[in-house]
């Protein structure tokens, strides 16, 4: 009888562990939040602006844009982080053309998105350096080779 106790005891313990230490790392678009909010790059050719602002628990909306020195309008996007049957989606609309769906691949380190079929970029890449920075990457494949532009944002008040 102690036996049966004991072995149902280590049982119900072992269980109880593994159900705890399971690896059920479900990610919201709380775990994102880090995006939000106003960042500036500065580069040579201008100023870079992403913005970032929570519509709702399942939506963030992104704009982004360029200043040249001559201060024109160089580029122009809208994206927005949705939640979407259970993913994660950065959907991305780059001078009022149709939009672009890439999903959230990886989000141990950084948010990685990804669409395979896309020309280019196949990788949209966000990493939350420090409260006032950011990082962002696009990566893929152009012609057989690797491409990539990163951004580093500051933090505007």
């Amino acid at each position: 009888m102690k036996t049966q106790l004991l072995k149902a005891s280590l049982f119900c313990t072992s269980l109880f562990l593994f159900q705890s230490c399971s690896d059920d790392k479900t990610t919201t678009l709380k775990d994102l939040k880090w995006m939000l909010g106003n960042w500036e790059s500065k580069t040579d050719e201008g100023i870079l602006y992403e913005d970032w602002k929570k519509v709702d628990d399942s939506t963030y909306n992104g704009h982004a844009y360029a200043i040249s020195l001559d201060g024109d309008t160089t580029f122009n996007e809208n994206a927005k982080v949705i939640l979407r049957n259970g993913n994660i989606v950065y959907s991305v609309t780059v001078n009022n053309e149709e939009s672009v769906d890439f999903t959230l691949v990886d989000n141990e380190q950084q948010a990685v998105f990804e669409n395979v079929n896309h020309d280019y970029p196949q990788r949209i890449i966000y990493k939350n350096l420090s409260a006032d920075s950011l990082f962002a990457r696009i990566e893929g494949t152009v012609d057989g080779a690797e491409e990539s532009e990163d951004f580093r944002y500051g933090k505007v008040n």
